[in-house]
């Protein structure tokens, strides 16, 4: 019996991690489309650049101090009441030092609009994300809250730009909507935290400090590898290919990590897990091979698809001005396995604690990235910056697969992808064939779900039940 209520428990989080990440993609499928069609090509593009250097700003005012936290949390959650206490002083200190940076980078900006915009929202999103509480729902497995607040900040969000956007000149009431509904929906959690009973004891000892500092520095330096390998691309496409390439590129990458993240809820729920069996020495095999099969069953025939079927679902999705961004989707479309497999892989090393070869993963990946960068994008255009966005996380990926525990690299092995692989060509092939008949994208990527099921149910059956049953 507590077996089965421990798989109910997970499949509840399932469940809700799910419902929120079907609810997100609709209403993002609405804003995104929307959002891009009102801005245009090179005012999105322009809006992806601030986003990008504002990310790297972020570093400055979260050195790594709410990683260490999540990370030490879930693994020992009687730590929580202080170690939450000395991260938010730490947090408000370091977001003065980042509003400063954000301040300094602005007033190298040549273009008028952008510098308006580095400054309002880099300020601005620097000052609300100290109050963002995400860590801390993930950590303690509140995955139901979690999924509300989540949802209501998209649908907060889509209010905002659904009823304030109507041109290019409209383009300051993006950051508007983002910042006003991560405020109001941070406020909601924390009043849930504090109805539920998580009363924490706000005190200054600087003592601590150098305890978390030091982790942090190492997690700090982990996500500026990230940012690079995600958004050295944006800074590159623009210098060396213009606002209009920018915004093609910007487009195709936003539509893959939006899928990416649909594909990646097995990592999401499972990481609290991870975290708590490194602690307690219960292993990581059955969960990594839950996490890997999911990965594959799902991953690949959404690359193939993706390839396949993108010159019709992307004008379709973004607006006949996006056509030339389906080129670029077909490029960037590994990054919806290599994505989630960096999560992965990364992640274990992220829950057992392992901040050095956390890094390390995270540097492979952040000079694949901007290597490729540098040199693709002039050579092939925004075909090449894909090739490179893709390739980064599968530099991460590979990295922290190497360096993780044998068993894992063992139970990362799924039997589910020569069939998966045999699935995704078929299915491949009936869009080929399908694409002349000029169906409905809704069409064509219902055809290519039933085709995928019905070749695993005839030769992949078996196979998937023995699968099922093994980590059971």
């Amino acid at each position: 019996m507590k077996v089965s209520k421990t798989y109910l428990r997970y499949g509840g989080f399932a469940l809700s991690v799910t419902t929120s990440r079907v609810l997100g993609a609709i209403l993002a499928a609405a804003t995104f489309p929307f959002l891009v069609r009102r801005l245009g090509v090179d005012v999105y593009g322009l809006w992806s650049y601030v986003v990008a250097v504002c990310g790297f700003t972020q570093l400055l005012a979260n050195p790594g101090l709410t990683s260490y936290a999540m990370q030490q949390v879930a693994a020992r959650r009687e730590a929580a009441f202080e170690t939450v206490s000395d991260v938010l002083i730490l947090r408000v200190l370091a977001s003065s030092i980042a509003v400063i940076a954000v301040l300094v980078i602005a007033s190298f900006e040549v273009r008028q609009d952008v510098r308006l915009l580095l400054k309002w929202y880099g300020v601005a999103s620097v000052l609300t994300a100290s109050l963002s509480l995400d860590y801390l729902l993930f950590s303690f497995e509140l995955f139901h809250v979690q999924s509300f607040v989540s949802i209501a900040q998209q649908s907060l969000y889509a209010v905002g730009i659904f009823t304030m956007v109507r041109s290019p000149r409209d383009v300051i009431w993006v950051p508007v909507s983002i910042v006003v509904s991560a405020s109001l929906t941070s406020l909601i959690g924390w009043t849930f935290m504090w109805r539920a009973g998580y009363r924490f004891r706000f005190s200054i000892s600087p003592r601590r400090w150098v305890v978390i500092i030091g982790p942090s520095l190492h997690y700090a330096a982990s996500s500026l590898m990230t940012t690079l390998y995600l958004r050295s691309g944006h800074l590159v496409v623009r210098w060396y290919l213009g606002e209009y390439a920018l915004g093609l590129y910007a487009a195709a990458t936003r539509l893959a990590d939006m899928m990416r993240g649909f594909l990646a809820i097995s990592q999401t729920v499972l990481g609290p897990r991870m975290a708590l069996r490194s602690n307690t020495g219960g292993g990581l095999s059955r969960l990594t091979r839950i996490a890997a099969s999911i990965l594959v069953w799902f991953g690949v025939p959404s690359i193939v698809g993706g390839i396949v079927i993108a010159p019709v679902v992307i004008p379709w999705v973004l607006g006949a001005r996006f056509q030339p961004a389906a080129r670029a989707f077909q490029w960037v479309s590994p990054y919806m396995i290599t994505g989630p497999a960096a999560l992965l892989f990364v992640g274990v090393i992220y829950a057992t604690g392992r901040h050095r070869a956390y890094f390390i993963s995270t540097m492979a990946g952040a000079v694949t990235a901007v290597s490729l960068n540098l040199v693709l994008p002039p050579l092939f255009g925004i075909a090449g910056a894909c090739v490179a966005f893709a390739l980064g996380e599968f530099g991460a990926a590979l990295c922290a697969f190497l360096l993780c525990p044998p068993e894992v690299r063992a139970a990362a092995r799924t039997p589910l992808l020569g069939v998966a692989i045999i699935a995704s060509l078929i299915m491949g092939v009936a869009l080929w064939v399908a694409l002349p008949e000029h169906w409905h994208p809704l069409a064509l990527i219902s055809l290519g779900c039933a085709v995928y099921a019905v070749t695993w149910a005839v030769i992949g059956r078996s196979l998937l039940k023995r699968e099922v049953e093994g980590v059971a």
